[in-house]
């Protein structure tokens, strides 16, 4: 069996998880005697230079590497200026999908059952640091939504730097009031009164103007921080983090409005997005005509790179095609209608977790067999492992080891972990969080509870996750969840975010980990994991028979082997 596995890079130096993945499949799959070729670009270093689009540094050369044959061409760079002009294009649209379906989203807040307290709606900007807290701009039009008893008083600080017309207009259970605000060149408190209200409260801001500053897209109106109310139970604060789609999630609404946004979408802006993203490769689509037809099975990853698009020259040699789309499904930058096209076109795809499956690629009806993804045994499964050394290493012998391994990036919600370790010390003096991954956002971290060690290499790694007491990672967005898998290796319990579906579907909360949706939930987990030792020994021991049963390559590779042998076959 000669098989054509194509990616977007390739190396045993290049790291990432959808490339580590990749590549362990191809050599667990040589192993059982598939020769296989790798088709990819001279990609090394992938260089973000715009929100949407990816520049291929062009570094590397043909090799051979633990036996697979890795053919390399060089990619395209875009320019600069026509990608300035794509970006911008882009984000309007967005922006505009959101505004006209935000009747929409605001009629689900009302409909649906919406949990005592406050959260974002639609309009919003992605969530940043000012000083020490924490702010967030609006669209051209914004809102937010209370649902309390007895609501008395609504606050928020708000800057107005460019002095736009603004209107705040509060519309609740027998009180509507407007307000406009022309100009507010600094940070300034607004308040309402009201008359004790009870049920759902919208408070709408509208902006007469919007500023887009250099380099950013986004289209901005007013800054706004400290969203509080009062009611019956006290003086509450509204999460900055949590809006609309975190709601849609919590009611199983927000993947099928994420694909409905991509299906309307006008098809030029697919074609945008695939110039920016890349690679655009014409000698790899070149040599694929070529040689394609050589081989008995073409395998492909990932979204959202153009290398999966490369892969359909397949079908023009009536080769069996497999996709490996290792998608993100509940996040937008991976819905686009041509991406659903390929999906559906495929003869069959790769899912990692049975989440996906059913989500997306059922769906679409798609042809999708849910393979998993597996940990290496080499390193997470030796006998050389030694928490005790990490625990020395770092000066940590006494103390309560809270560990999570991930991109030092806001979308993995590494706060939450800070945030929940400071507000438990007083109870454990001696519980301290180490964080460990590369430092994406560079932000620093003044918490003393907090021990950063970067990226660290397989045996630090492996040693720390023997060395930890509970293991927590509470990203928004994942394919699967690999780092879950390696902290039970080491029989540790887990905490993870429970609107990830991807995390949600490999953890069986209270049986083999905890699941968690704020703050306040993460805070509670990490006290009942440390103080019922018991329980979590038990966790623990769950999660490393899910692993040994599902979750190593030897499985995944035999799945994925024996897949490959039917299609051919059905050829």
């Amino acid at each position: 069996m000669k098989a054509l596995h194509i990616t977007f890079r390739y190396g045993n130096d290049v790291y990432g998880g959808a490339e580590l993945y990749f590549r362990h499949l191809s050599e667990e799959l040589k192993k059982r005697g598939v020769e296989i070729d790798i088709c990819t670009t001279q990609t090394h270093t992938l260089i973000p230079f715009i929100k949407s689009g990816t520049k291929f540094d062009n570094s590397l050369g043909n090799e051979t590497i633990n036996g697979i044959r890795v053919f390399r061409f060089p990619a395209k760079s875009q320019n600069r200026y026509l990608s300035l002009i794509f970006e911008k294009l882009i984000q309007w649209q967005r922006d505009r999908e959101e505004l006209e379906s935000s009747s929409e989203i605001r009629e689900i807040f009302n409909k649906s059952y919406f949990e005592n307290g406050g959260m974002l709606a639609d309009g919003w900007n992605q969530l940043e640091r000012y000083g020490d807290s924490f702010m967030r701009w609006t669209k051209s039009d914004a809102a937010f939504v209370i649902n309390d008893s007895n609501i008395s008083k609504i606050s928020f600080s708000l800057n107005n730097p460019k002095g736009f017309f603004t209107q705040i207009e509060i519309i609740a259970n027998g009180h509507h009031e407007r307000r406009i605000i022309r100009s507010l060149s600094h940070w300034s408190t607004i308040s309402f009164q009201l008359a004790n209200v009870s049920g759902l409260v919208t408070v709408k801001i509208h902006c007469g103007n919007v500023w887009r500053p250099i380099k950013d897209f986004r289209s901005l109106g007013v800054a706004i921080s400290n969203i509080k109310y009062v009611s019956q139970s006290g003086e509450e604060t509204i999460d900055l983090e949590h809006d609309y789609r975190f709601f849609l999630n919590k009611q199983k609404k927000y993947i099928p409005y994420l694909m409905q946004r991509a299906h309307d979408r006008p098809k030029y802006y697919s074609w945008m997005f695939d110039y920016l993203r890349g690679p655009r490769s014409p000698d790899m689509q070149r040599w694929l005509e070529r040689n394609i037809s050589n081989y008995d099975i073409v395998l492909a990853q990932m979204l959202p790179f153009n290398t999966l698009k490369y892969s359909f020259i397949a079908k023009k040699f009536n080769k069996p095609l497999i996709l490996l789309p290792l998608m993100h499904v509940d996040d937008e930058f991976y819905h686009w209608n041509h991406y659903y096209d390929m999906l559906k076109s495929a003869d069959c795809i790769f899912s990692l977790t049975l989440f996906s499956k059913k989500q997306v690629f059922d769906n679409l009806g798609a042809k999708c067999i849910n393979v998993g993804a597996g940990i290496e045994t080499g390193i997470f499964l030796n006998g050389d492992i030694n928490g005790s050394r990490f625990r020395e290493k770092y000066h940590l012998t006494d103390k309560e080891i809270i560990l999570t391994v991930s991109r030092k990036s806001p979308t993995k919600n590494y706060d939450y972990l800070i945030e929940a370790i400071e507000g438990i010390k007083h109870d454990h003096p001696e519980v301290i969080l180490v964080m460990i991954g590369p430092d994406e956002d560079k932000k620093p971290i003044k918490s003393e509870n907090v021990l950063y060690l970067g990226k660290l290499g397989d045996r630090d790694l492996a040693d720390a996750y023997d060395a930890c007491d509970v293991f927590a990672m509470m990203s928004e967005s994942e394919s699967f969840g690999m780092v879950f898998c390696e902290a039970w290796s080491r029989k540790k319990p887990v905490i993870g975010n429970r609107n990830c579906g991807a995390v949600a579907a490999i953890i069986d909360h209270n049986w083999d980990g905890l699941l968690c949706s704020d703050k306040k939930e993460v805070r509670s987990a990490i006290i009942q994991l440390l103080e019922d030792k018991k329980n979590s020994v038990i966790f623990g021991e769950r999660g490393y028979q899910k692993v040994i049963e599902r979750y190593t390559w030897d499985k995944i590779s035999n799945r994925v082997y024996n897949c490959y042998n039917n299609l051919i076959m059905r050829n």
